[in-house]
């Protein structure tokens, strides 16, 4: 109950309980008009005591530390929030620089992997060697290789054996 106004506002609401009373209990009804107008005057008198000490006398003063240390207060923890957004800010993008090295990273390796695939598939008899590189020549000599490095194939002879049909009674042999 330190502050001026707060006590101000309970000294009014028990005038207005006791003046009621009084008013109430008057003598005539002829004065009722009177005591109304009076109570009034007084509890405007009470309402504006404090306003007007307030207004003219230190009331201001200490309003006026108050508000300042509110705003040196209000300064601080603008500048608090700052540096955390500022913070957050920074932890945000290091989180997605990590993420899209991570999927780089991921990118790279199924190119890579689908590179080896590819290689496997390119080769004419369907064999690599491992860890060379190279393709598998089928037993082709060095001229056939030197054919293939420079864009020709020389294709090696196989021999067939002949394959004979012949239709008995519905059967192949």
């Amino acid at each position: 109950m330190r502050n001026p106004l707060f006590q101000a506002i309970c000294r009014v609401g028990m005038f207005m309980i006791c003046a009621q009373a009084i008013v109430h209990f008057r003598p005539n009804e002829a004065y009722e008009k009177y005591l109304k107008l009076l109570v009034s005057v007084m509890i405007l008198i009470q309402l504006f005591l404090p306003i007007g000490s307030f207004l003219l006398g230190g009331g201001m003063e200490e309003t006026a530390r108050k508000l300042e240390q509110f705003r040196t207060q209000l300064e601080q923890e603008m500048q608090a929030v700052t540096r955390e957004a500022a913070e957050a800010d920074k932890l945000l993008e290091n989180m997605t620089l990590e993420e899209i090295r991570r999927r780089v990273d991921e990118q790279q390796e199924g190119s890579e992997a689908e590179e080896g695939r590819e290689e496997k598939s390119a080769g004419w008899n369907g064999t690599e060697e491992e860890g060379t590189g190279q393709k598998d020549t089928g037993g082709q000599d060095a001229e056939g290789v030197q054919a293939e490095a420079a864009g020709t194939v020389k294709i090696p002879e196989v021999s067939v054996p002949e394959i004979s049909v012949s239709i008995e009674e519905g059967k192949a042999k």
